[in-house]
Order: C-alpha cells, then sequence, then structure tokens
C-alpha cells in the first residue's frame, strides 16, 4: 500500500509541475509567445488585438510590432493608406518593422483577425505620424 501511494504522489506531483501558466487570460505567454510589452516605437499583438491600439511617433520613426500572442497575425496597410504595406505572417515569438516617413494617419489590421476597410474594425489599429 505505501508504494502505491509514494507512487500517486509522485504522479500528482509531476502534473502539478507541468500544468500550470501565469500568463493573463487572452494575453501573451503560452504558445511560446512569451508576451511583449509596449513601447514608445513597439505595438504588441496579444491576444487578438494590437496594444496600444493607437501610437503617436515623429517622421521617420520605425515602429515594431512584435507577436507576443499564441497565433499567428499579420499587419496590413488598410484600403486606401497612402503607404502600403503587408507583413505577411508574423509567428509567434517573431517581429515586423515599418518605417513612416511622412506626417499622417496609418491605419492597418490583421488580415487573419480584423476586417479591411478605412477604416479597418476588429484587430486593427493606427499609427498617427507627426
Amino acid at each position: 500500500m505505501p508504494l502505491k501511494l509514494a507512487g500517486f504522489a509522485a504522479g500528482l506531483m509531476f502534473l502539478a509541475a507541468c500544468g500550470s501558466s501565469t500568463a493573463p487570460a487572452g494575453g501573451g505567454g503560452g504558445g511560446g509567445g512569451g508576451g511583449c510589452t509596449p513601447t514608445a516605437t513597439q505595438v504588441c499583438m496579444v491576444g487578438l488585438s494590437f496594444s496600444p491600439s493607437a501610437l503617436t511617433v515623429s517622421a521617420g520613426t520605425s515602429v515594431t510590432w512584435e507577436n507576443g500572442s499564441n497565433t499567428t497575425h499579420t499587419v496590413t496597410s488598410a484600403t486606401g493608406s497612402t503607404l502600403v504595406y503587408d507583413s505577411g505572417n508574423v509567428p509567434v515569438g517573431s517581429a515586423f518593422s515599418q518605417t513612416f516617413s511622412t506626417p499622417g494617419t496609418y491605419h492597418y489590421y490583421c488580415k487573419i483577425h480584423g476586417i479591411n476597410g478605412n477604416p479597418p474594425s476588429g484587430m486593427a489599429g493606427t499609427i498617427t505620424v507627426q
């Protein structure tokens, strides 16, 4: 009997070590995404949103989108944008950068989780260049 109890206890300890995550719900973490921290020039892809969804930068600034989510995303200029760009698929833990040289408002979206338009909806965001 003590041998069975010891085996059961060892099994519980193994399961406890393997099955926990401290990542916030819908946030970074799981799947190797690792998470992301937004900055003045970095947008994070977290869950099904961009964070922040609106960013203001100076002309000539390069903005980076980091995929801190657990799924693939894209960063794609919206219909009618004067600056056309498309990251293609940005895998978990990867990033895409775009330089904004001309003042204006630039809408973008994720082709997988957003809806194109001007402005786009769903997983979408705006870069304002001053």
